[in-house]
Formats: C-alpha cells, structure tokens, sequence
C-alpha cells in the first residue's frame, strides 16, 4: 500500500507525539528506564561486570583477615617466607627475636629512617601516597613508593614484589585490615624480623650479629641509622658500604638526618647526638 503525501503529512504529526509520549513514559517509569538501558547496553555488559564483582570479592575473601590469632598467624607466615628465601646451603640461621630485646635506640633508628610516622597513622599515609602516585604518573612508571611500615610489612609477608596497581589495592586493603587487628608494637616485631639487610641476612637479630657481632639488645642508634643505610638495596649496599667501607656523601646525609630525627623527638640526648655523629664504624 502506498501512501500519497497529503496522507503522510496527516499522519507525521501523530507519529512523533507517539514517539514524545513514549519517551516520556520510559524515562518517568524507573523500571521502564532500567530495562531499556539494560537492553542497550546489551547483556555482555553486565555479564562481565558481574564477573568482575564475583572476582573481586574473591580476591577480598582471599586475603589476610587477622582473626583473633592474627599475630601469632602472621609471625608463622613470615617465618616460613624467610625459610623460603633462603637457600638450601646458606650458613645463615634465621631466628625470630620479639620486641623487649631490641634496644630502644635501635628500634627508632630504624623507625626514622622508614616512617617516622608510624605510631601515629593507621597504617597508610594518604598525602604521601598521592604525591608518590602524581610522580609515578610524571614519569610514565609504576614505581610506587612512600609506603609506610605497615605497608611495608604486609608487603614482605604476604605478597610479591611486583609493581602493579594490582599489587597495590591487595597491599593497601590488607594494610588496613592488619592496623585494624594487631598492636603497633606487634607490627613492628613483624616488621624488624622480615627486613633484608644484605645477601641472605634477614631480621634485626641476624643483622646485629653479622655486622657488630653482637644482639639487637646491645645496638646504639648509630649502629641503628648504619643498617637503616643498607635497607634500599641491602645486597647493593652490603658491598658498597659494608664491604668497600665507603659512606658516600648522600648516605652520609641520610644518617645524620635520623640522628637528627631522633635528637628532636628526645629518643636521644644532645650529647648523645654529638658522639653518634662520628661512630667509628670502620676500624
């Protein structure tokens, strides 16, 4: 059948108020509007975003929770991922240390050095991670940075060290999730414990041994501020600080600042501070 053009002009104004009503009514009826986005969008869609939920939520379900055997969980796990580390004929004999036997100056040596912070944050440092985040984007890399000794922890422990922003959202929940359950002390025990101070020297105690031959119970916070020079890159600087006995310039100013750090914050006495400036540590 075809129609003349007197007819279709008689019926066009009829067609578009039929389009206008029907528009109006699918955008005034919230179900209406819901099923014609749906079929727009198209059912692969939201099949692949339902996916993803799925996934997520396991992956949340998946990490560290800290029940109320969290300390006593993590230390095991840290344990064995020490033992894993260390290969088969090291000489190296890694042993757990708590708290009480690491001398004061030392622990806030190294506290200073990593994130002078901790006792008062809950685990991640917000500014610091979005300016580290805005450099990351200025450079075109995933080199991260600014993570905190919580962060630093749940890292060594649990998770790997690949640089993916992956990597990062698993670090920061289980951050969250671990200051929220165990004690500040209890997280740094884990943290002097796990740390890497050269080739297949791992922990305070082991560190105290290989390089003062003696326990963490007898280190000042000049030995302390030394090993806090090697964390970076221990095995880098296990040979050029420690083996070549060279402090360069950098490090140098790196160690007086934690002295520094600590002689504001009263954790060491002015006289103190003077005499640390110079520890002969090379003999």
């Amino acid at each position: 059948m075809r129609f003349s053009k007197d007819e279709l002009l008689q019926f066009e104004p009829n067609l578009w108020l039929r389009l206008r009503n029907r528009t109006l009514h699918i955008v005034l009826s919230p179900y209406r509007l819901l099923k014609t986005v749906f079929m727009v969008t198209g059912f692969v869609f939201w099949l692949a975003l339902t996916s993803l939920l799925i996934t997520w939520l396991s992956i949340l379900e998946s990490l560290p929770h800290f029940s109320e055997n969290g300390f006593k969980n993590a230390k095991q796990a840290a344990t064995v991922r020490i033992e894993q580390k260390l290969p088969e004929d090291s000489d190296s004999h890694y042993q757990w240390i708590e708290l009480k036997d690491i001398h004061r100056e030392l622990l806030y040596a190294i506290v200073m050095s990593e994130d002078g912070d901790f006792f008062n944050h809950n685990g991640i440092d917000y500014d610091a991670l979005i300016n580290a985040t805005g450099e990351n984007i200025k450079r075109r890399e995933w080199s991260f940075g600014a993570s905190t000794i919580s962060q630093q922890t749940v890292k060594n422990i649990y998770l790997t060290e690949a640089k993916t922003l992956f990597r990062k959202a698993k670090e920061l929940i289980t951050t969250q999730r671990m200051e929220a359950s165990l004690s500040k002390n209890e997280i740094l025990e884990l943290y002097l414990n796990i740390i890497e101070f050269g080739p297949d020297i791992y922990g305070i105690n082991q560190a105290a041994q290989y390089y003062f031959q003696t326990s963490p119970a007898k280190l000042n916070a000049a030995q302390g501020a030394f090993l806090a020079l090697l964390m970076p890159s221990p095995r880098k600087y296990h040979f050029t600080i420690y083996q070549n006995k060279y402090i360069a310039r950098a490090h140098m100013k790196k160690y007086k600042r934690i002295l520094q750090d600590m002689r504001f914050k009263e954790y060491i006495s002015p006289q103190q501070y003077q005499r640390y400036l110079n520890w002969p540590f090379f003999k």
